[in-house]
């Protein structure tokens, strides 16, 4: 696709989805991942129920087991049976562009598309619901959904009427800035989780320390280290969505030509890509993207094109993303 200027990478129409880069790597190697951490993560809630019945081991040792480890195993599941298991099993058909979203409402992050004769409802995060608000474009694949430039699906479910208390998903344009703002607010709320996560790790450190019965053990030591080293990392990663929220003057991109080889998706699930551009000063660099945003690289592979915030300099890492589409991440730039 291209709009005002800018392509991004877009599902193949009327073919396969198989032949869109990336994909099916991607959901291979997220379903090898995420179904890994699920084994180990329910061997974990198992180990914290032996612990609790076993006794002898305290209350808070079992117990910090099950209440990381129990979500955590939950969750990894559903990513595979629900996400990229089951949408592995669909991309021998091609995905269907649905454009315009005439009659397509709102209620909170949920919007609801009329599709057929039904409601597809799919949750959005809300980068992708500004995008999708100034695009009116979104390509389906069974009860999938993935917007233009963004290589990540998102799972929505099909129903006979739309959420209650909708109201219209109207067409508002976004400036560059108004996108940006979006998507380091998203940021600064997974960091504020992550900051309460680390708390409550604290707590759990510290009172395993306390309340360990077995008073020479090394989990007495450890738990207590494990303590303050989770309290000193909350402190310091609160820091992280304050500047977040910062109030940024309009961004100025940088359009860079890029020659690179495919993204590939390396073992952790990251898209990542690696190739040579001409900076704005004449030199000629190694860039290599991969990271927060598994969009940005596949976008940098598919388009040969790479929007940097600011002036990017050799040796430096910096922001880039496409302008308009909830697609932004880290680059590096070589010498």
């Amino acid at each position: 696709m291209e709009a005002h200027g800018i392509r991004v990478l877009e599902p193949p129409e009327g073919i396969p989805a198989t032949n869109m880069p990336v994909l099916t790597p991607l959901l291979d190697r997220n379903t090898v991942t995420a179904g890994t951490m699920t084994v180990a993560t329910g061997l974990l809630v198992a180990l914290g129920v032996v612990l609790a019945v076993s006794g002898g081991h305290g209350i808070a040792v079992p117990l910090a087991l099950l209440v990381f480890m129990t979500p955590s195993s939950v969750y990894f599941g559903y990513s595979v049976l629900a996400g990229s298991s089951s949408m592995r099993k669909l991309i021998g058909k091609p995905f269907r562009l649905v454009s315009g979203l005439d009659g397509a409402v709102l209620a909170g992050s949920r919007v609801s598309v009329p599709l057929d004769g039904r409601w597809l409802v799919v949750r959005l995060p809300i980068p992708l619901r500004t995008q999708l608000a100034a695009q009116r474009r979104l390509w389906v694949l069974g009860p999938f959904v993935m917007l233009p430039g963004v290589i990540v699906p998102r799972r929505g479910a099909f129903r006979d009427a739309p959420v209650k208390g909708s109201v219209p998903f109207a067409f508002e344009p976004v400036s560059p800035g108004r996108m940006l703002a979006t998507q380091r607010r998203l940021l600064s709320a997974y960091y504020f989780v992550s900051v309460a996560i680390l708390l409550v790790a604290s707590a759990f450190g510290f009172w395993a320390s306390a309340d360990y019965p077995l008073r020479d053990s090394i989990v007495v030591k450890s738990s207590g280290y494990f303590g303050y080293g989770f309290a000193v990392g909350a402190v310091g990663l609160a820091v992280v969505p304050v500047v977040l929220l910062r109030k940024l003057p309009e961004p100025r991109w940088t359009e860079l030509a890029v020659v690179s080889g495919p993204a590939s998706v390396n073992f952790f699930g990251m898209v990542t890509v690696k190739g040579r551009t001409v900076l704005p000063d004449g030199r000629e660099v190694t860039m290599q993207a991969g990271g927060s945003d598994q969009s940005l690289a596949a976008n940098i592979a598919a388009t040969g094109r790479l929007w940097v915030l600011g002036v990017p300099a050799a040796g430096k890492t910096a922001k880039a993303g496409v302008p308009g589409h909830a697609v932004f991440g880290p680059v590096k730039f070589g010498r």
